[in-house]
């Protein structure tokens, strides 16, 4: 496996262009789950159900975990690209 960083051919604009991006994406995604379980939240106060409690559950543990999963590491990777070519 090679040790260099995957992002390393690009430009140090290019980068930080690329990590606002990963962070905006991140935010939509877990923004969008929350206001998703917060209407199911209110639908099922309001048909005074509890089917939709685990679905809710689900949606945010996916809606939280997984754009941590996913970007997060980019998003490591981008700023360890830009750390080794500022010299810190």
């Amino acid at each position: 496996m090679s040790d260099q960083n995957e992002f390393s051919n690009h430009s140090i604009e290019e980068l930080k262009q690329k990590q606002k991006k990963f962070k905006a994406i991140q935010k939509v995604i877990m923004i969008l789950c929350l206001i998703t379980a917060s209407i199911a939240i209110a639908v099922s106060i309001w048909k005074e159900t509890s089917e939709l409690y685990p679905v809710i559950g689900l949606m945010l543990i996916i809606g939280i975990a997984y754009p941590i999963m996913a970007f997060g590491p980019m998003q490591k990777k981008i700023q360890a690209e830009l750390d080794s070519r500022q010299g810190i």
